[in-house]
């Protein structure tokens, strides 16, 4: 019961979008999100992409559920880095770092409104 009782309150949803659908509701009653996608860290190149692709779909969407309230009114967004590189590690730092920062860069090249959050 406990276990369930803290899911409904962290976990708004299976999906992107059933998670803006539900949350808007105590949006807007002043409420602000920061979404975040369930997993862990990406263990191949191809884990890694699909995460890519995972998050530029929940940035679109995220974006468009923002209707022009901003980085600081509307929802925002919560990335893993582990999630998006494979050797993400202190021992890859170099590489990670060189390969990451096109990745984020290109998570959302049309600079939709949505406020990010980096976690390791």
């Amino acid at each position: 019961m406990a276990m369930r009782l803290m899911g409904e309150q962290f976990v708004t949803g299976e999906t992107i979008a059933e998670a803006l659908a539900n949350a808007r509701k105590l949006e807007d009653k002043g409420f602000r999100y920061s979404y975040d996608m369930l997993g862990e860290a990406a263990l191949t190149a191809d884990d890694a992409q699909a995460y890519m692709v995972s998050y530029q779909q929940a940035i679109h969407a995220i974006g468009k559920a923002s209707n022009g309230r901003g980085i600081y009114e509307g929802p925002g967004i919560s990335i893993k880095l582990s999630a998006l590189h494979p050797r993400y590690s202190r021992a890859q730092y170099d590489r990670a770092m060189e390969e990451l920062y096109p990745r984020l860069k290109s998570l959302d090249p049309a600079g939709a409104p949505v406020r990010y959050r980096y976690q390791h």
